[in-house]
């Protein structure tokens, strides 16, 4: 018996010590949010910095027609990249009302599809939406949380994330232009006269590039990867576990969110709801995702806010499992923050 009590005691004390290594792994992170930013917009100026200086200068006159359009192109791809940025930062990812409907007309989902059920959220002591998490370092529940980004001193939600995909995109583009224009005076033809004294900022400039490219392409590849299947990277490790308690049980475990490859690429990308709305990805434009980061496209019946056209749906009031039952109405319910939702009518 008194083995059995130090044993529980020595759990008590160890489960103590993690959730204050926790908190303070936290605080130390939300307090680091600002340093992290001022390092990235650093290193982002020192990158400009020498491109301007000695990298652009070994390649083209800065009077000629190339070296103006390389001016131009350049420009292009850093403002789209500080836009990108300081809207992800500023922008709130957003957060579940405290007051969920449940009364929803259920007429437009299928036949004998479950009655929803929701998590809930014992910090914040409300229910949680599909995708919706919560933060440790935020101190509240996010609307389809993907992560903390300290570099962005902010949550990865449903508000913010569009930014922060475009922001990836154009950022790993300039370091392919940029790794592109250095090789040139490096391996290239380009004359003495034009590199002489620069190539030592050209080397550097290369390599800097060259490091950041690398650890972007993979960044971004995960990131495309959880567009095109509909998840958040919080999402991925919790479908994973429930794709391998299905094929335990013999079934086959179906992301209810996934409607296809370029349907999922919309619904997060395309903020118009028109056509042409890949064009806008070009454009540096401050818009709101459609949909209210409550109700999500889903396989089993689609919200009209999330599907076709419908773009005023982003600007109003969220109504929350009124009509919807994307994620929540094939979950169990949950009493604590982890996703504990296996959704046995998403097998198949």
């Amino acid at each position: 018996m008194a083995v059995r009590t130090l044993i529980r005691h020595l759990q008590y004390m160890w489960a103590s010590f993690i959730l204050k290594v926790h908190i303070i792994l936290d605080s130390a992170v939300k307090t680091a949010g600002p340093l992290y930013i001022l390092l990235a917009l650093s290193l982002l100026s020192c990158i400009i910095y020498l491109y301007y200086t000695a990298v652009l200068p070994a390649v083209h006159q800065l009077n000629s027609v190339e070296g103006i359009a390389h001016l131009i192109v350049s420009i292009w791809l850093i403002y789209n990249v500080f836009f990108n940025y300081y809207w992800c930062i500023q922008s709130d990812p957003g957060s579940p009302p405290l007051e969920f409907d449940l009364g929803a007309d259920m007429s437009q989902y299928e036949t004998g599809a479950p009655v929803p059920q929701m998590r809930w959220c014992k910090r914040c002591r409300k229910a949680k939406p599909p995708m919706t998490h919560h933060c440790h370092i935020c101190k509240r529940c996010i609307l389809k949380m993907d992560h903390h980004c300290p570099w962005m001193h902010n949550c990865i939600g449903f508000y913010n994330y569009r930014y922060f995909f475009v922001f990836l995109l154009y950022l790993w583009s300039g370091c392919i232009y940029t790794v592109y224009m250095a090789s040139i005076p490096l391996f290239g033809t380009a004359s003495q006269e034009q590199t002489s004294g620069k190539v030592n900022g050209v080397l550097f400039t290369f390599v800097l590039s060259l490091a950041v490219f690398g650890s972007l392409s993979c960044l971004l590849g995960w990131h495309i990867y959880l567009v095109l299947t509909a998840q958040t990277t919080i999402d991925f490790y919790g479908n994973r576990q429930r794709r391998r308690e299905a094929r335990r049980s013999g079934q086959v475990w179906v992301n209810e969110f996934d409607v296809g490859k370029m349907q999922n690429l919309r619904n997060v990308l395309d903020a118009s709801g028109d056509r042409l709305w890949w064009l806008k990805l070009w454009l540096p434009l401050r818009t709101l995702p459609r949909g209210d980061g409550i109700r999500f496209p889903s396989r089993y019946g689609s919200p009209d806010a999330a599907s076709g056209g419908n773009s005023s749906s982003r600007h109003s009031p969220p109504n929350p499992y009124s009509t919807s039952i994307a994620s929540s109405s094939r979950e169990s319910v949950s009493n604590g923050d982890g996703e504990n939702n296996w959704r046995p009518a998403n097998m198949v």
